[in-house]
């Protein structure tokens, strides 16, 4: 077997195992001690190929993210409609738990320390989110005094207020607010 071959196969197994404590413990709670006791890997062979705990996160959180954001898209690679967004979403979720949790865990609550190291992962996946929504918003017909950029910030306003809330206050760092300058009442909807 050649040496990248067996170096990545070793990596792999490594970034499973660590899959499983992640998504079992979170970031804060995992140790490597535990991951090389409970997955027999040797920490002389982890620490060959990682540097350690937050090398070895990036890394699963990378796969998750990827893997997300490969299912939701499908095999055409399109943005789906929001049927097929949510059905892929449950799906992810439901084939891959590990990477769900690893994946849920930084897109609500990203460990302060390295926020900036997902940042651009979160941003893939977020940018992904955007682009359904475009698509859903732009096959709907919307209210003549509702802009679609009014619906769009509106639909992203609403996702912020769900991953509110799952943060405590001191995780909290932008609260979700609906901006001045949108006015908006409630007897009113986006749809027509």
């Amino acid at each position: 077997m050649k040496k990248e071959l067996k170096t990545q196969l070793t990596r792999e197994r490594i970034i499973e195992a660590a899959l499983i404590e992640f998504s079992q413990k979170g970031y804060k709670a995992f140790g490597i001690n535990e991951l090389c006791k409970n997955h027999k890997i040797s920490k002389g062979i982890l620490y060959h190929n990682f540097s350690g705990k937050t090398e070895l996160y990036l890394a699963c959180v990378r796969e998750s993210f990827q893997k997300a954001v490969s299912i939701i898209r499908g095999e055409s690679g399109d943005i789906p409609s929001l049927a097929d967004y949510m059905e892929r979403r449950h799906r992810f979720s439901k084939d891959f738990p590990h990477h769900s949790h690893v994946f849920f865990e930084v897109w609500m609550t990203a460990p302060a320390e390295i926020a900036e190291e997902v940042a651009q992962e979160k941003a893939v996946f977020e940018d992904l989110n955007r682009q359904v929504s475009e698509k859903l918003l732009s096959e709907s017909t919307l209210k003549d005094y509702i802009s679609q950029e009014a619906a769009l910030y509106y639909l992203t306003f609403i996702q912020q207020l769900f991953r509110s809330y799952y943060l405590g206050p001191a995780d909290l760092k932008e609260p979700a607010v609906w901006p001045a300058n949108m006015k908006m009442t409630s007897k009113r909807s986006f749809i027509s």
